[in-house]
């Protein structure tokens, strides 16, 4: 008696596929811990709300110098002696980006992925892809970035250049000398700190728990340097040490999640979406209050809006040609830039350092 054999190919050989999609991990989004509320200027990201509420497509707004004069003594007469107000005024415009993910019917028949419920999470990790994105661009002065406005890159007081690399006026001509043994150590956070706090105007630590701390995202590579002590100089401290510190702090405050440590009151993040000027040159990133701005609009319906985190966005879902075709499109009206006041940066500062995938 013969067996029915079914040989593989045929016709008759059915191909099964898991129902598991699988997509790119979302990386966790850095702006849901850096954006404060409205009106919080101690947050890293300052959010405006101006434009939910009215129309317009830029936003103004200001920043109002401290008092620098030497003010009266003893019985001097203070009448005509009074120190003028001084102000600096930065702008944001916003603009929409959106995306979408479209199929037919027969499509939806011919797999067992849930093809709506795909595309909504997809879309959604696009966005939180793409705001860490032009966050991180505008801060590190990616003047490639023109959403909105064009990116400006820091000035000579709002940079540092690690290794043995010799500052100047130009991030763009210092750059261009860094090289294989230049990478950043544990003393460069000292000093981007050190030259954050006596620059002028000097930049402001964010509040967490009472207490203050600067913020700092480095390359990927970077932070691998960094945790290998590669050219690190002898008596700091051990990463072990950072690291415990961490998570101990994290219980606290959101703006710890997912933290790889706090070294000097400054907590440390890696990112593999700091951007890159040149090859093997990365513009980590030192940041206190205010460093950048983020504006968004709201002119959509309020059955269309969804929430990404608590930011609005629209939410379509089309169906066409008799509803055979369907799609979801997803979109945000939104600004964002660093902070810049009178050609200078503000809240941000810039740590260009030598980085390279490990072997």
């Amino acid at each position: 008696m013969g067996d029915t054999i079914f040989a593989s190919g045929s016709a008759q050989a059915v191909d099964l596929y898991s129902k598991m999609t699988f997509m790119e991990t979302s990386k966790r989004a850095f702006i849901s811990s850096f954006l404060g509320k409205a009106g919080d200027m101690e947050a890293v990201l300052v959010r405006i709300d101006d434009l939910e509420k009215h129309a317009g497509e830029q936003i103004f707004y200001d920043l109002l110098m401290e008092p620098t004069g030497a003010g009266v003594t003893g019985d001097n007469e203070m009448r005509n002696n009074e120190e003028p107000m001084v102000y600096h005024q930065d702008s944001v415009f916003i603009d929409q980006l959106r995306n979408a993910h479209a199929w037919g019917r027969m499509s939806q028949q011919r797999t067992l992925h849930n093809l709506r419920k795909d595309a909504a999470k997809n879309l959604g990790k696009w966005f939180a892809k793409r705001y860490d994105e032009y966050m991180f661009r505008n801060l590190c002065g990616d003047t490639t970035m023109t959403h909105g406005q064009t990116a400006v890159v820091p000035d000579t007081d709002h940079f540092i250049v690690t290794g043995d690399v010799t500052h100047n006026d130009s991030i763009v001509t210092a750059e261009a000398s860094i090289s294989a043994d230049d990478q950043i150590e544990l003393a460069d956070l000292d000093f981007a700190k050190e030259k954050g706090k006596t620059i002028t105007p000097m930049m402001v630590p964010t509040i967490v728990n009472g207490k203050e701390y600067f913020v700092a995202v480095l390359h990927t590579y970077c932070m691998t340097d960094l945790r290998l002590g590669i050219g690190t100089t002898s008596g700091y401290v051990k990463w072990q040490d950072i690291q415990q510190y961490a998570n101990r702090r994290g219980l606290k405050n959101p703006i710890f999640t997912n933290a790889d440590g706090v070294y000097n009151g400054i907590i440390l993040y890696d990112s593999s979406r700091i951007f890159s000027p040149v090859s093997t040159v990365y513009r980590n990133l030192f940041l206190g209050a205010q460093a950048g701005v983020f504006a968004i609009g709201s002119a959509y319906d309020r059955i269309d809006q969804k929430k990404f985190g608590k930011l609005p966005m629209s939410w379509e879902e089309d169906a066409r040609d008799f509803k055979n075709n369907k799609a979801i499109a997803v979109g945000s009206i939104f600004g964002m830039k660093a902070s810049r006041f009178n050609d200078k940066f503000f809240g941000a500062m810039v740590m260009s350092s030598y980085g390279a995938l490990h072997n």
